[in-house]
């Protein structure tokens, strides 16, 4: 008979893995996690500890989780009842809108599954981040296999013809570079941190630094071959992050200056290969963007405090345009805001706007925190592995600048997994009251 312990833990590993699988997997992944938590929700009569008795940093979570959702379902709810109609149609409230933003639950329910791993003491963290890492090595694997010949989902590279963005089974290159993002810094971060203090006696966790530098090299490979502007961007400066803060203070200004010098000309000398150079200067998509923020900008002065609607920004620029550029409408190109920032502007108003900003703020800030705390504790790889989460969030939302990274749901998969893992630290740290 499978216990309780082996219940939650079976359902942690299974969902870790399905966060670097395919949107089809990824939610069957989290039906186990979620059938888990239902079986685990109650410790004896009681609610779990996690619950029961929850940390500063999970109840300044859940705040801004559920200001979140009550300015997303409220900006439906606005729609609905109050609608604004563009080319004489008003914008559909479905059941899709309000379930869509579900995701935010998932770091309390991974959690609150954690916390049942194990009758006596908490589940290593090395056996989180082993499957992730080991995910993250195999996709390095197939995407290589993908960039050459484009299986298994050919998406051809305009600029370079016989070459393929590696989007892995994700579906698209700006998804691949919103995803690996997480388990490459996370690991880059702790192998930085063995390198550079490589006869400390902080503990290990168990950890596997050999584990995590090829999935921390193999991940960076990835990014690259997803062949996506904004991911190299982010790629280059969260590799920056990390070497000014692991080797900032080993060596001297001159030093440094001289090792930055030298890798801007590296840099600037590979960006002029046929490779990355026809990548770099093709302009495509750019004026487009520009053109539907201008079109989200006119939906919050309609609806300057909740928007149009949560999830409607890309439905009503099909009519936006019909109204007012009916001659040109065919030539136009439609979809979403292309921009967390505009996306959540334009569909849910300065209340959805200022919540998306206060609940990006904290996973970030809660990060930061329990990399300052476990540093001072001595605990200097879950520092790593804290600040790797971090600059990891970071590069997210620099994405989410150009590109919709808040509510696809492959990425919210990943991303929620990462601040999961977040509070599962912020839980250790506090284990006192475990």
């Amino acid at each position: 008979m499978m216990t309780r312990p082996l219940i939650s833990k079976i359902a942690l590993l299974t969902y870790i893995v399905c966060t670097l699988t395919a949107m089809a997997p990824m939610s069957l992944g989290f039906v186990v996690l979620f059938a888990a938590w239902l079986m685990t929700f109650f410790h004896g009569w009681k609610l779990q500890p996690t619950y029961r008795n929850p940390t500063e940093n999970f109840k300044k979570y859940s705040f801004w989780a559920y200001a979140l959702l009550i300015t997303c379902w409220g900006s439906l709810l606005m729609a609905g009842i109050f609608p604004y109609a563009f080319n004489g149609q008003n914008p559909e409230v479905t059941p899709h809108g309000f379930l869509k933003i579900w995701y935010l639950m998932i770091p309390a329910i991974f959690l609150g599954v954690y916390e049942t791993s194990v009758e006596n003491e908490p589940l290593p963290i090395s056996k989180l981040l082993k499957p992730w890492w080991i995910m993250t090595i195999l996709l390095t694997g197939i995407s290589f296999i993908q960039f050459f010949t484009g299986w298994p989902q050919p998406q051809p590279i305009p600029t370079n013809p016989g070459r393929y963005h590696a989007i892995l089974f994700f579906g698209h290159h700006l998804s691949t570079s919103s995803i690996i993002i997480f388990p490459a810094f996370a690991a880059l971060a702790i192998v930085l941190g063995y390198l550079t203090r490589k006869n400390d006696a902080s503990p290990t966790h168990g950890i596997s630094f050999k584990l995590a530098f090829i999935a921390g090299i193999g991940g960076i490979l990835t990014l690259f071959l997803s062949y996506a502007r904004a991911g190299w961007l982010s790629l280059l400066l969260g590799i920056g992050i990390l070497l000014q803060n692991y080797f900032g203070k080993l060596i001297s200004k001159k030093k440094w200056f001289a090792a930055a010098t030298a890798m801007i000309i590296i840099l600037g000398l590979f960006s002029q290969t046929p490779l990355v150079k026809e990548r770099i200067t093709n302009l495509m998509g750019v004026n487009d963007r520009i053109e539907l923020w201008k079109v989200n900008i006119e939906f919050f002065k309609v609806r300057p405090f909740t928007g149009i609607g949560w999830l409607k920004t890309q439905e009503m620029t099909v009519h936006y345009f019909k109204q007012f550029d009916p001659e040109h409408f065919s030539q136009r190109f439609i979809g979403h805001a292309h921009s967390n920032i505009f996306e959540m502007l334009g569909g849910t108003g300065l209340f959805g706007l200022l919540a998306f900003l206060g609940w990006s703020i904290f996973t970030i800030r809660l990060a930061y925190r329990l990399r300052n705390q476990f540093e001072a504790q001595g605990d200097l790889v879950l520092s790593d592995l804290s600040f790797g989460i971090m600059v990891a969030l970071i590069l997210l939302h620099l994405n989410g600048l150009t590109n919709v990274t808040f509510w696809e749901g492959k990425v919210m998969h990943q991303q929620m997994l990462a601040i999961a893992i977040l509070l599962v630290l912020d839980r250790r740290l506090n284990s006192k009251i475990v």
